[in-house]
């Protein structure tokens, strides 16, 4: 699709960052994106990524937010997924073997909440 990504910082506070993505998360913009959220970790391990503008994500993009999770595990956080629509959840879902792979939240307010816990 290769259309736009933004990313931007929804909130900070203590270990938690929200991000959030608007666009097409794909092969062209995977990379952007992993660099954007890896870049919060070393100050906020505890991630969350509010897909709501997200309006297509391929196979690369998927692997981005594999990619995002294994670096904020490494350094001790933890990561969710919030408003992902509903074929960027379908894809979630099909290509994670079921619904375990990511912690998904409504929205990015929960996913805060049940960080933050």
């Amino acid at each position: 699709m290769s259309g736009a990504l933004r990313v931007h910082i929804v909130e900070e506070r203590g270990r938690l960052a929200v991000v959030a993505a608007a666009g097409d998360l794909d092969m062209s913009t995977a990379g952007d994106f992993h660099n954007a959220a890896t870049g919060l970790i070393a100050e906020h391990p505890d991630l969350v990524v509010d897909l709501a503008g997200v309006e297509f994500c391929d196979s690369s993009g998927f692997n981005a937010l594999l990619r995002v999770q294994r670096r904020v595990h490494e350094a001790g956080g933890r990561f969710a997924l919030a408003a992902a629509p509903e074929p960027v959840a379908r894809l979630l879902t099909l290509a994670g073997g079921g619904d375990d792979l990511f912690a998904l939240y409504r929205g990015w307010e929960q996913g805060a909440e049940a960080l933050s816990r």
